[in-house]
C-alpha cells in the first residue's frame, strides 16, 4: 500500500502544528528543540489516548511490531499516522522519533520494550500512579475492597465497563497495580500470566 493511501483513525484530527513542515526536523537550538519535543510528546499522548494505542515503533513503514492488534500488512500503523504527513510530504526519520520517545521516557510516559534496541515502546498517556488512583477509586466506590478480583475482570469485566481503565493495555495495568501495592493499598497474587494475576484492594 502506498503512503498516499494511509489514513488516520476516523474522527481524529491533529493540531495545526502537525501540518507545519519545520516541525518534522529536530531543531538545533536547545530552547526551540525543547519546545518542539514537548509539542511532539503532547501530540503523541493525545493521539494514543484518543485511539487507545498502547505502543509505538520507531519505524513508520508498517504496523508497530509491539502491537498484537496490528497484523502484518495492515495500515496505517500508529507510528505512520503520527509521524508521517502525506499532505505536506513530511516524515520524521527514525533518529528523530527515537529522540522524541526518549523525551517521553524521561517524563515517565513511555518505556522502551528493549532499551538497547530502542525500536518500540509502551506508551502510557496516563502515568501508572494516575491509573492506580482511578482503579482504587473504582474499588472503593463499588465495594471491591477486601475482595479479590483478577486482572481479566479489571480489564474486561462487566463491572468496569464505562471506566477509563476498561480495556487498558495489560502492561500498563500491571504497573498501576504495582503502584497500589507499593503504597499498601493492594496485594498482588501472581498468576501463570499477567492476565491471571489477582489483586486484593484495601
Amino acid at each position: 500500500m502506498s503512503a498516499a493511501k494511509r489514513t488516520i483513525p476516523p474522527l481524529y484530527a491533529f493540531p495545526s502544528i502537525h501540518d507545519f513542515p519545520p516541525f518534522y526536523t529536530i531543531q538545533p537550538t536547545l530552547s526551540t528543540r525543547g519546545k518542539q519535543l514537548q509539542l511532539w510528546c503532547d501530540i503523541i499522548l493525545q493521539y494514543c489516548a484518543a485511539t487507545k494505542t498502547p505502543s509505538l515503533s520507531t519505524s513508520t513503514t508498517g504496523p508497530s511490531p509491539s502491537s498484537p492488534s496490528s497484523p502484518s500488512g495492515s495500515a496505517p500503523s500508529a507510528s505512520a499516522a503520527l509521524f508521517t504527513n502525506d499532505k505536506i510530504r513530511r516524515r520524521l526519520d527514525r533518529d528523530a522519533i527515537t529522540t522524541i520517545i526518549d523525551e517521553l521516557v524521561k517524563q515517565g510516559n513511555a518505556e522502551w520494550d528493549h532499551p538497547t534496541k530502542r525500536d518500540s515502546c509502551l506508551v502510557m498517556w496516563r502515568k501508572p500512579e494516575q491509573w492506580a488512583a482511578a482503579v482504587a477509586k473504582w474499588a472503593f466506590e463499588t465495594g471491591a475492597t477486601n475482595s479479590i478480583c483478577t486482572m481479566y475482570e479489571l480489564l474486561h469485566g462487566e463491572l468496569t465497563e464505562g471506566h477509563d481503565f476498561h480495556g487498558l493495555d495489560e502492561r500498563t495495568m500491571v504497573k498501576a497495580l504495582e503502584a497500589l501495592a507499593h503504597d499498601g493499598k493492594a496485594q498482588l497474587f501472581i498468576g501463570a500470566t499477567d492476565i491471571e494475576m489477582g489483586v486484593k484492594f484495601f
